[in-house]
């Protein structure tokens, strides 16, 4: 067993990560993800890569990370907490807040508000289905609305329903748009705002929020009654902002498919007595745990020290906060017709996703999940500096969001000056094989402006993209080890103080 081995696992558009440290005579466990997104992928795809990698008599897992609140990463824990094969230590889950609960705007944000704390509770059962309830009556609200503007978008579901009978959430995958492998992360709800347009928006849906909190709420059916009053005239411009309370209409169903992948995480942990935390860290401030071997955790301490640790850089209070406190979804669907384009994601998008680094061995391994790194600015014009002194040197890095268009991500990396750098540096992507839009144009530009000549950046794939994507950057592609494949794991060993690529099977002719 080397020092360190980090295996990532392909999943197609999903996210698992397994990282394994070797110290005091024992090997240290911690599993990020086992999402699948993949029509012809079971459940148990991660799982089963772990039987197989895993010695029969040691199988210990120390954590399970949860990074995010999305179905692609959390749909494959269930089956791997529930297989008694595993011992498992601890699990940290998403800090989502029950956005379908008002809560006063001065109120403290605390673990009651959170879905997973909630989703355990006596009274889990029954919240579950109530969130579940609001989702689909919200949806049904914002059908009404989006019928005046757009007919076709509903023209087969009645069929579709007749097909899917007795999928609890079929109803829900209809109206995520998920109709082929790689919806649920369309380009519609991926790209992340423009600076001065998510301000613009943000200010907007402030306004909202304090007129709401005293006038009262208003009903789908009233915004559907005054849309003539309430629509531009313009036929362009009204279409695209149906187009905007149809994309809102898409996040609600992904919020309640991704609230029962992680109902059933939750009630897997459960099953087998294993504690699970919620972690957050103030805002511009990062919190440091290190391994105890003696409790087998990860412990909050003071800073890292010298062995095996982990620095957590988010998600942050404010940004939980803001989840929380988000408006009445028909706040939103009123919001879309302010403006005179379309919104691809009007609501607050799913950002609320851990990222911090490992420490060992001299090395730092960057886990991100979907991390949009919002959090990290400081203001308009700075990111927080106690955050990115925390990303310097960066030698394994999990790409966020798949290689999507999560701009801040990479304007963080860019702030912590990644391209300076001299230590080598290994960048991880899991996507869909021959993905659509990923890797993105955001990070095509990124790794350009961050490499130099005769740099040490590799990139290493678990899924082939399509040539077009990578032609400009082809030489920074790991050469293969092992077979050649469409697809394949991904496995890195750090032995004799130097990293070593042991298996990668992605070569873009």
């Amino acid at each position: 067993m080397p020092d360190i081995q980090i295996d990532m696992f392909e999943v197609q558009l999903g996210a698992a990560i397994l990282l394994q440290f070797r110290l005091d005579g024992r090997t240290v466990r911690v599993l990020a993800d086992a999402g699948v997104k993949a029509p012809k992928y079971p459940p148990t795809h991660v799982r089963d890569k772990l039987i197989a990698l895993l010695p029969p008599d040691d199988r210990r897992i120390d954590l399970i990370i949860g990074t995010h609140y999305d179905e692609d990463h959390l749909n494959g824990l269930a089956p791997v907490i529930d297989d008694s094969r595993f011992e498992v230590g601890e699990a940290w889950l998403p800090p989502v807040a029950n956005d379908t609960q008002v809560f006063p705007l001065d109120l403290a944000l605390t673990a009651a508000n959170l879905l997973p704390h909630q989703f355990a509770s006596e009274a889990g059962e029954a919240t579950f289905q109530s969130y579940i309830d609001r989702k689909r009556a919200d949806i049904s609200g914002l059908r009404v609305v989006g019928l005046k503007g757009n007919e076709e978008a509903y023209k087969f579901e009645a069929q579709h329903f007749a097909d899917h009978h007795g999928d609890e959430l079929a109803f829900f995958r209809f109206h995520a748009g998920r109709e082929d492998e790689q919806c649920g992360h369309c380009n519609n709800l991926d790209a992340e705002l423009p600076d001065e347009l998510d301000e613009l928006v943000d200010i907007q849906l402030r306004r909202m929020n304090s007129v709401y909190r005293f006038a009262g709420e208003t009903t789908f059916k009233d915004l559907a009654a005054n849309l003539e009053h309430t629509m531009s005239p313009n036929s362009e411009i009204a279409a695209a902002q149906f187009r905007t309370v149809d994309n809102i209409r898409k996040g609600v169903a992904e919020d309640a498919i991704n609230a029962k992948a992680l109902f059933d995480v939750v009630k897997a942990l459960q099953r087998r007595s294993i504690p699970f935390k919620t972690e957050i860290v103030p805002d511009g401030t990062p919190r440091f745990y290190r391994w105890n071997a003696t409790t087998g955790k990860f412990t909050l301490s003071r800073d890292t020290g010298d062995g095996l640790a982990f620095t957590l850089l988010g998600p942050s209070q404010s940004l939980v906060r803001k989840h929380r406190d988000r408006l009445p979804v028909v706040e939103y669907a009123k919001a879309a017709f302010f403006f005179l384009g379309e919104i691809r994601s009007i609501t607050p998008s799913n950002q609320l996703s851990y990222i911090g680094c490992f420490q060992f061995a001299g090395q730092r391994i960057l886990v991100s999940g979907d991390a949009g790194c919002v959090d990290f600015k400081q203001d308009n014009k700075s990111y927080y500096p106690q955050l990115l002194a925390q990303l310097k040197p960066l030698h394994v890095v999990q790409v966020a969001h798949h290689g999507g268009n999560n701009a801040h991500f990479y304007r963080v990396l860019s702030a912590a000056e990644y391209e300076k750098q001299d230590d080598v540096s290994y960048l991880l992507l899991s996507h869909a094989e021959n993905d659509r839009t990923r890797p993105s144009d955001v990070f095509h530009d990124f790794l350009l402006t961050a490499r130099n000549d005769g740099d040490d950046i590799r990139l290493l794939f678990t899924s082939q993209p399509t040539r077009d994507k990578v032609v400009d950057y082809l030489d920074a592609i790991h050469p293969t080890v092992g077979a050649v494949a469409q697809k394949g794991d991904v496995q890195l060993a750090f032995k004799n103080s130097a990293w070593q690529v042991t298996r990668h099977a992605i070569k873009v002719i």
